[in-house]
């Protein structure tokens, strides 16, 4: 897709499209949602009808099969897609771990306790850290994505052995209720679901997103390639309500809470302390990059991505 005529400075509704989204049960998404609150969405002349699916296989399904135009997915999960043969676009950046995050983590700064996703484990499971889970049954988000990738970095990292792990694919409030039930000796879940096993308990052995990553955009909104080339106008739209919508999530990450509360039906003082992810308003493709080299290093995909040529152009420019 080439550049449009279409800029995010100078918005039009003098025309309208409706928009299908695929989001998920997530605090990152709350962003979204918050700007489709503040009617950021229709400022760029886009009606918009979200579908809130379960995991990051769901909605690349969703887009695949023309369940939706556009949906929300990780950064891994695009690849993996791509490497099956799935024609699909990253058309907008959306959240990930900040600049610096996994240091100031370490160095134990204030406020940089925590990340969006974690491996939690009954506080009587006698599983004190990753390694402990040689031989063990641990639910991921996803088959050969992010989830699974993170998890068996950090399982090798502590000295164990990913390779004897049985993952079972569940999804992030599943997972947490598997957990909960004793089906499973570990969970990897995300914000709102694993707070509900943390006031219950359950402890975090690891933050495996950002003990894997330290940094780096671990999501994206995609579109198949078709539906792209297709509606160029419609995606760069799209492209610049997403601009607005990380603004305003890096800006307010309150708002960000609440709005997630509202979209779970959870009480907000439970989402008080969860860490809202950072949130990039353009594609970093160094760390795109640096994501996709550590897919093809473990194995799960084998084809060369050229990913200039799976971003649009205004995804990337300022």
């Amino acid at each position: 897709m080439g550049a449009v005529e279409y800029k995010c400075g100078s918005p039009n509704t003098n025309t309208t499209a409706n928009i299908s989204v695929a989001a998920l049960p997530i605090v990152s998404n709350g962003a979204m949602f918050a700007a489709y609150n503040q009617g950021i969405f229709k400022k760029h002349g886009l009606e918009v009808q979200f579908k809130t699916l379960s995991a990051l296989p769901a909605t690349i399904s969703a887009v695949q099969g023309g369940a939706v135009d556009i949906a929300f997915t990780g950064t891994l999960a695009t690849f993996q897609a791509i490497d099956r043969g799935i024609a699909l676009t990253i058309v907008a950046p959306f959240a990930g771990i900040a600049p610096g995050y996994w240091k100031k983590m370490q160095a134990g700064e204030q406020g940089y306790t925590r990340e969006i996703t974690a491996l939690l484990v009954a506080p009587d499971s006698g599983i004190n850290n990753p390694g402990d889970l040689t031989g063990k049954t641990v639910a991921v988000g996803d088959a050969k994505g992010q989830a699974e990738l993170t998890t068996r970095y950090v399982i090798k990292k502590h000295g164990g052995d990913p390779d004897s792990v049985k993952y079972v694919v569940m999804g992030y409030a599943d997972a947490v209720n598997a957990l909960m039930a004793g089906q499973i000796d570990a969970a990897y879940s995300a914000e709102p679901a694993m707070v509900r096993a943390e006031q219950a308990g359950y402890k975090v052995i690891s933050w495996p997103g950002v003990e894997t990553f330290e940094e780096g955009p671990t999501s994206a909104f995609v579109a198949a390639s078709q539906y792209v080339l297709d509606n160029p106008e419609i995606v760069a739209r799209f492209n610049c309500a997403i601009r607005e919508a990380t603004a305003l999530g890096r800006a307010n990450p309150d708002l960000v809470r609440k709005t997630t509360a509202e979209q779970q039906k959870v009480d907000p003082a439970t989402l008080a302390k969860a860490v809202v992810p950072y949130y990039f308003s353009t594609v970093d493709m160094k760390g795109l990059q640096k994501f996709y080299n550590l897919e093809k290093e473990a194995g799960f995909i084998s084809s060369d991505i050229d990913l200039n040529a799976v971003v649009i152009p205004q995804a990337v420019s300022e």
